[in-house]
């Protein structure tokens, strides 16, 4: 047997548990004006209050699990991972200071740009008050996860294109029916055009073991997936109630670092 399998490590290692989230610069520019400087700051508030608004939902699935000291070491971790990221919040908002601004503290940040409302557990751990509704952030989620999922089924429709078997096409066609479905209204004009093709092609793909797209099947399928992508990502449609609030900080930072 080698020495080298048998002998102990020189060093050991940290568990990769301990491990915290590494931060990336290397798209940003050398010299930081003052406007970039704030908008950068205000994305970091924004990232680290998403994450403890996630951090904070699993605590309470934690604690509230059937038997929860099965996970306790979870617990443990979730409960670091926590203060780590309102430590963030914290040493961003210091950061105004050192741009020869006013410093601002948690409560008055979160309610003077809508985030408290948005992020409902963070702002209670983080002692802010809420005005108004509290449901946004999970129904933020819930409409980028439907969007999400129109974009992953149309471009791997297109993939499919290509295929030298469609077997599978009407099913795959179903499921993105699905979920035009459960879309927002922009996105429910292109179930009719689903609908008018769809029989065919599930005659089509039942018809043989290796049924292949006709070519007007391919131009119609190549151009409705084209739109459905180009809708959800470049059509500058107009925020929905869910998303508004996420919508007017982010604008609120453009034009903070555009007056800086």
């Amino acid at each position: 047997m080698s020495k080298l399998t048998s002998t102990p490590p020189l060093v050991d290692l940290n568990p990769a548990k301990s491990v915290h989230e590494v931060e990336i610069h290397l798209h940003e520019p050398l010299i930081q004006r003052p406007g970039s400087r704030k908008k950068r700051i205000g994305f970091q508030i924004l990232n680290a209050l998403a994450r403890l608004e996630i951090l904070l939902t699993k605590e309470e699935a934690l604690a509230s699990a059937v038997d929860s000291v099965k996970f306790l070491d979870q617990q443990r971790y979730n409960h670091s991972e926590i203060e780590s990221v309102i430590s963030v919040i914290q040493k961003s908002l210091v950061q105004f200071d050192e741009d020869g601004l006013l410093k601002k503290d948690t409560q008055a940040y979160m309610s003077e740009l809508g985030l408290a409302a948005f992020f409902p557990k963070s702002s209670k751990r983080l002692v802010v008050s809420m005005m108004g509704s509290t449901n946004e952030f999970r129904a933020h989620l819930h409409e980028m996860t439907i969007v999400n999922q129109l974009v992953s089924m149309a471009l791997q429709l297109q993939q499919d294109i290509n295929l030298t078997n469609h077997k599978y096409m009407a099913h795959q066609l179903a499921l993105l029916y699905q979920c035009l479905n459960q879309a927002s209204e922009p996105f429910l004009k292109y179930k009719s055009r689903v609908e008018i093709h769809f029989d065919a092609i599930k005659t089509l793909t039942n018809s043989s073991d290796e049924p292949v797209l006709t070519k007007d099947h391919k131009e119609w399928l190549s151009q409705l997936t084209a739109d459905i992508v180009t809708e959800a990502l470049f059509s500058g449609r107009s925020v929905s109630t869910a998303s508004r609030p996420l919508a007017t900080y982010l604008t609120a930072l453009d034009q903070t670092a555009a007056h800086q």
